[in-house]
């Protein structure tokens, strides 16, 4: 039975992450603080190993004896670019350190993000090969992240993870799309612009990474796309076509698009930084994501994951948009539309 380590896993990518494995056979731990809440973990029977990136104490133990170490934890948004490059960056510095001690390293997955690499290079989607450029604080800290792997590229066999919008059961962030739509009918666009977009399921994501771990290409000193890969689902939408489809899933004929202009949703988010600052909090309205939403497009192509590895993402958007939905309700996390259950 091969053994698998699973940071950041109370986060809703990390549990679809354990329960996808736990379904493949494997045995699977979770490092944990002594705070965190692992009741959605249970189902899956893994194992609690508590710790903290920055104890290498804990890391060097939790590490010992796995097959696999998926790093899926990290900071998304922060009032500080210092804190995300401190999370993001030593973090997966801690983790691969906490590899290379061991006899047999395991094999390291990293979840990055397409945030690392930028947005889409003109009309085309973006490849491995492409030069990185990040337009956000957290796409920095992302990228200073998988350049702290490759510190110990000849160490630990190791590859990278470059996921686009991650949406699915549990999500507190995309969840805000739905719950605007479920109660107004109208679907905030921050541009005035249709600009496209890659998307995927934290299940598909998950399935795709216990796929890379298996059979991926890792990282090397050749070539940086070696190693390296984007995960999306091959369906490219626009963000009031995705607004459309969140109608649609929730049982809405119309959905009334509302378009922001970047001065004032620029104006939006600094005010939002600023409630966040008197809460201590950071919200996902912030200076940063609008910096991203000015980008433009953000499509990166799966490509070279089905060539590489075989896995291609066999559920479309709408379904699992249809799937995600339904949850929402069914957890009382909404409380109005009627879920489009076909697919389920």
């Amino acid at each position: 039975m091969k053994r698998a380590l699973v940071t950041g896993a109370t986060g809703f990518i990390g549990r679809h992450l354990v329960r996808v494995l736990s379904e493949r056979g494997y045995d699977v731990t979770c490092l944990v603080r002594n705070s965190s809440n692992r009741d959605s973990l249970k189902a899956y029977d893994p194992k609690f190993h508590v710790g903290d990136l920055e104890d290498e104490g804990s890391l060097g133990h939790a590490v010992k004896g796995m097959d696999f170490v998926f790093h899926l934890a990290g900071l998304t948004k922060s009032h500080r670019a210092s804190e995300l490059i401190r999370v993001n960056q030593d973090g997966a510095r801690a983790v691969a350190r906490a590899c290379a001690g061991q006899s047999i390293p395991p094999v390291l997955i990293y979840a990055s993000s397409l945030a690392a690499a930028g947005p889409s290079l003109g009309i085309g989607a973006r490849v491995e090969t492409d030069a990185v450029s990040p337009v956000s604080h957290y796409g920095r800290s992302k990228l200073a992240g998988e350049n702290a792997l490759r510190e110990l590229i000849h160490t630990v066999p190791m590859s990278v993870v470059r996921p686009p919008i991650v949406f699915g059961e549990g999500d507190r962030d995309v969840f805000n799309l739905f719950k605007g739509i479920a109660r107004t009918g109208i679907h905030a666009i921050p541009s005035l612009h249709d600009y496209f977009f890659s998307a995927m399921h934290a299940r598909d994501l998950s399935i795709a990474m216990h796929h890379i771990a298996q059979s991926g290409e890792r990282l090397s000193a050749h070539d940086p796309s070696d190693g390296t890969y984007f995960v999306a689902d091959e369906e490219v939408v626009t963000y009031a076509e995705l607004g459309r489809m969140i109608g649609q899933a929730l049982g809405r004929d119309r959905v009334k698009n509302l378009r922001i202009p970047h001065p004032l949703l620029c104006f939006f988010a600094a005010f939002s930084e600023c409630i966040g600052y008197l809460k201590g909090e950071a919200g996902i309205i912030n200076l940063d994501k609008a910096r991203e939403a000015k980008g433009g497009s953000w499509v990166c192509s799966p490509e070279k994951l089905k060539a590489e590895v075989g896995y291609q993402c066999i559920n479309s958007l709408r379904p699992r948009l249809e799937q995600t939905a339904a949850w929402y309700l069914e957890q009382g996390w909404l409380t109005t539309g009627q879920p489009n259950l076909e697919y389920r």
